[in-house]
């Protein structure tokens, strides 16, 4: 941006402050938040009452949405509002806060941050992004063959309703973005014409990055939130119907399993011998640095697995699951390795614990490859462009120049939990705005 232009003034809507950093798609406004501020004027506004202890990163204004006067519902919801409201839940007051707020006096432009928060998107008077991140649709209709004929019914009805809503909420928004182009492809099936962008994840590479090389060790690493069903699903198989095997050909192997809040089935998968559990840590690096290899046995759900990101990042050799790669550019082969049944897993897993110049050489690539298509700075160019161009065309902005950018990657859902950031951050300072009483 040169030096004389206007700066635009950006309103973000979600759920809550991007702070703790226990989800994906906190960690993801988070980081573009602390990108987009130095080159916007922003505001953050959201219906939650900040915790004590939240923080936020400078130069973001944060207005909670108040909870004040009657909550005046505006127009009738058209059909399939209405059933998006039944099945998500609705807050009416977000809607009239939006109407008197969200308008070309305060703001030139809009960030509607999360899936859910697309209620809201006919609410606006100023251009709106909808950042969906994951298409719903996908997340409900991928694993239905594994599913058990009850949940197949519940999940079909389920991707009913979300594809109605994506379509009708779409409508509103300016351009649609999620992190992947397999997201991409489900999206434009239900969203049809309207304009959809791929903006990965990224990480960070300062905060995640190499400390010398890893002492000789036997470690397979696990990073996940382990409340999270497939990452917990995915870990638990691995333990059963993998582990053994590798530990059979040498006892001196260890698997650590490093999460938040593991749930029953991944602490019985811990009494395996080999298998050791820490959860809840305040920092994962120590583990993936000492890790010979890193792996990601997801078999269900969607999303880009950020925690491959972050292993590659720490220079560490990793195998996923197809499903766990879906949307990522890395090369398998060169970049990472794959495996879907046990036996491939046994394979690519003790290729790595067998052959450390083999795995030194994939993680040295891995590094690489991120450093060049995931960092969060080429992400917020991107969304800051997207925004521009959004803004402009509605005649909101003085002119912006914008830079083209590179959407080979298409990737990403939720960063480690477990992550601290790395930029010291300050504490909030919210300003609540009540809705008026009758106000329209």
């Amino acid at each position: 941006m040169n030096s004389g232009e206007k700066r635009l003034r950006l309103l973000v809507l979600a759920t809550q402050p991007p702070w703790p950093l226990d989800h994906g798609n906190r960690l993801r406004l988070h980081h573009l938040l602390q990108r987009l501020a130095g080159r916007m004027e922003v505001t953050l506004a959201t219906p939650h009452v900040p915790e004590q202890g939240t923080r936020l990163v400078d130069r973001v204004s944060l207005s909670v949405i108040g909870e004040s006067g009657p909550g005046a519902s505006g127009r009738a919801p058209t059909w399939s509002a209405g059933l998006a409201r039944r099945y998500f839940g609705h807050n009416a007051r977000i809607d009239e806060w939006l109407r008197l707020r969200a308008t070309p006096r305060r703001f030139d432009v809009a960030l509607c941050s999360g899936p859910v928060l697309g209620q809201h998107l006919a609410a606006f008077r100023v251009p709106v992004v909808w950042d969906l991140v994951d298409d719903l649709v996908l997340y409900s209709v991928r694993d239905l063959p594994r599913r058990p004929w009850p949940q197949r019914l519940s999940r079909l009805y389920a991707a009913a309703v979300q594809a109605v809503f994506e379509r009708d909420a779409a409508r509103h928004a300016a351009a649609t973005v999620v992190a992947s182009s397999i997201d991409a492809s489900y999206a434009r099936r239900w969203i049809g014409d309207r304009p959809i962008e791929v903006i990965s994840n990224g990480v960070d590479l300062e905060y995640f990055k190499p400390d010398g090389d890893p002492p000789p060790s036997k470690r397979v690493v696990f990073v996940g939130s382990l409340d999270f069903p497939p990452n917990a699903d995915g870990i638990t198989h691995f333990a059963r119907a993998v582990w053994p095997q590798l530990r059979a050909e040498d006892t001196q192997r260890t698997l650590q399993i490093v999460g938040r809040r593991p749930p029953d089935a991944v602490c019985e998968a811990a009494q395996a011998p080999g298998v050791e559990l820490y959860a809840d840590v305040p920092d994962v690096r120590p583990f993936l640095r000492d890790a010979q290899v890193v792996v990601s046995p997801t078999r269900s759900g969607g999303g880009v697995k950020n925690k491959v990101l972050e292993a590659c990042a720490m220079c560490r050799p990793v195998v996923a699951t197809p499903r766990a790669l879906g949307g990522l550019s890395a090369v398998v082969g060169r970049d990472v390795l794959a495996a879907s049944g046990a036996k491939q897993w046994r394979e690519q897993v003790a290729r790595l614990l067998r052959d450390p110049r083999l795995a030194g050489r994939i993680a040295r690539r891995g590094r690489r490859w991120v450093s060049r298509a995931h960092r969060w700075e080429t992400m917020a160019d991107e969304l800051y462009a997207l925004l521009c161009r959004v803004a402009r065309r509605d005649g909101t902005s003085e002119p912006v120049n914008t830079a083209t950018h590179d959407r080979k990657s298409g990737a990403a859902n939720a960063q480690s939990a477990e992550m601290p950031r790395r930029i010291a951050p300050r504490a909030v300072k919210a300003s609540v705005e009540p809705v008026p009483a009758g106000a329209e």
